[in-house]
């Protein structure tokens, strides 16, 4: 079985890859749920986000920049256990003619 290779997306792409439900917790976790190194907590006013891949295994990878101290941070969204989400990122993949 080949491994699936990590791919860079762009919003756009990720807002057609998550349903309603999934994008309101995005849209929570980048404002509530980063954790900053720099701050020493959660990012206290959320993340500038510089890149969202969908990784090997279909989770969201997010990576940016906190917004208060401009420290790396960055995020995993672990959505490939859920069946449906799986086949909905694979049928993507598939748009995209990456295997």
């Amino acid at each position: 079985m080949s491994r699936l290779p990590e791919i860079q997306i762009n919003r756009f792409q990720l807002a057609i890859l998550l349903n309603d439900e999934q994008m309101q917790v995005y849209k929570l976790m980048l404002e509530k749920g980063v954790f900053c190194r720099q701050c020493k907590g959660a990012a206290p006013k959320g993340i500038l986000v510089k890149e969202i891949w969908l990784s090997n295994l279909n989770d969201i990878i997010v990576r940016g920049t906190c917004k208060v101290c401009n420290g790396n941070v960055s995020r995993l969204m672990e959505l490939g256990e859920d069946k449906a989400f799986y086949k909905n990122a694979n049928n993507f993949r598939k748009g995209l003619l990456i295997d």
